[in-house]
């Protein structure tokens, strides 16, 4: 397996440790983990424990757009030692837009959140000049 594709796993893994500590935060906060309506629950939320749940759901959007982009360059052919360093990027720009959001950093979040933009728009670059 590629680092690339590696990098997916990571920051899947990454996604539902967040859950985790989501839930749990949820539990310490409010006595109790509504099973039956996470959702409504969910908007509840506030503070750290609610950008802890946004930072998750953040996270399966940007996995989704990423893992896209690590296929279209596989597929296009790019060597996985090229597309190694654009996802390692990724992945740290991710780990960074995780602190910012739950730290509330917003101007920084913006920047790591671009950055990690910036990747994926660099794996489609490569993709496209094979």
């Amino acid at each position: 397996m590629t680092p690339a594709f590696w990098s997916i796993l990571i920051l899947i893994i990454v996604n539902y440790a967040l859950a985790g500590l989501g839930s749990w935060l949820t539990k310490r906060s409010t006595g109790h983990f509504d099973i039956n309506h996470p959702r409504v629950q969910e908007r509840e939320l506030t503070g750290t424990v609610a950008r802890v749940k946004a930072s998750q759901a953040n996270g399966w959007e940007a996995i989704l757009v990423f893992a896209i982009c690590v296929f279209i360059a596989h597929l296009a052919g790019v060597p996985a030692h090229q597309s190694a360093l654009p996802a390692y990027l990724f992945v740290v720009s991710r780990a960074l837009y995780i602190l910012c959001y739950i730290f509330k950093l917003s101007p920084w979040r913006t920047i790591v959140f671009t950055l990690g933009v910036v990747a994926c728009g660099w794996l489609i670059k490569m993709a496209v000049m094979v």
